[in-house]
């Protein structure tokens, strides 16, 4: 087995650790390779590599081709290697950015991306000054309530939305939290139409939130950042120079991500 004995779980998943063991060969090789040649690396029998690969083939994560009888790596692999790619290279490419807009405002900057049907918190960057609110990379946050989420949901076509939004009523977080169906629809077409989303303490009391959509090069939509504080504040002036300056940033990511606007 290629793996790292400090590493080792306590209860392994014997099938699990030989299944991505061929994955590791077939990644490490970068070439094709027959039941027999992994059946004498991984010391298994053909029979066992077989029903192995019969499943991964089924998943999609690896091909056996036509001409022989050998398989490689398939499209859901290269697929899971490439998203991670783009996960490393937008918080790469976005953490300068939010740096230097997290000094420029002094408050709280957050990257999000959709996931699950959720708002997932990636990247952080903290003011100098104390804020109340504390939201930490790698916790989740509904999309109805929050900027963040109305950024990363406005560009979904009405199907998608309901899929992520579910059939049970919306949960309302404060006051003015919109549950509202139809409202939320009008509120989500408004964002989409402006490029920014507010969130008018409608997921924590006394908190105000900002929101803009960052895009990849083929122009969707695949993360948000935003500015956070307390709602005294967000006086209308300041709101002002926020929206501008966050859409400035969000830009200056979607560039370095290849993003390029059709004059």
């Amino acid at each position: 087995m290629m793996i790292k004995e400090q590493n080792k779980p306590k209860y392994p998943i014997k099938v699990l650790l030989n299944s991505f063991s061929i994955l590791d060969i077939l990644i490490k090789k970068n070439q094709p390779v027959t039941i027999h040649e992994l059946s004498e690396t991984l010391n298994l029998y053909p029979s066992t590599i077989h029903r192995i690969l019969d499943t991964l083939h089924y998943l999609g994560y690896i091909e056996k081709r036509l001409d022989s009888d050998e398989y490689q790596l398939g499209l859901k692999a290269i697929e899971l290697g490439l998203s991670k790619l783009h996960q490393i290279d937008l918080i790469k490419e976005a953490n300068p950015c939010l740096e230097a807009l997290s000094k420029e405002m002094n408050e709280n900057i957050y990257l999000a991306v959709l996931f699950e049907g959720e708002v997932l918190y990636e990247a952080k960057k903290e003011a100098s000054r104390k804020i109340s609110l504390i939201t930490h990379v790698g916790t989740r946050a509904l999309v109805h309530c929050t900027a963040l989420g109305k950024v990363l949901i406005a560009n979904l076509s009405p199907q998608e939305r309901e899929l992520i939004l579910g059939s049970n009523p919306l949960q309302r977080r404060t006051e003015n939290t919109i549950i509202n169906r139809m409202a939320l629809g009008k509120e989500l077409e408004k964002v989409k139409r402006l490029g920014y989303a507010i969130d008018e303490e409608e997921n924590e009391n006394e908190i105000r939130c900002i929101a803009a959509p960052i895009r990849n090069h083929r122009g969707e939509v695949i993360a948000a950042a935003s500015i956070s504080g307390p709602s005294y504040r967000f006086t209308f002036e300041r709101e002002e120079t926020m929206i501008k300056a966050l859409i400035k940033t969000t830009k200056e990511i979607s560039l370095r991500l290849g993003f390029r606007e059709i004059s």
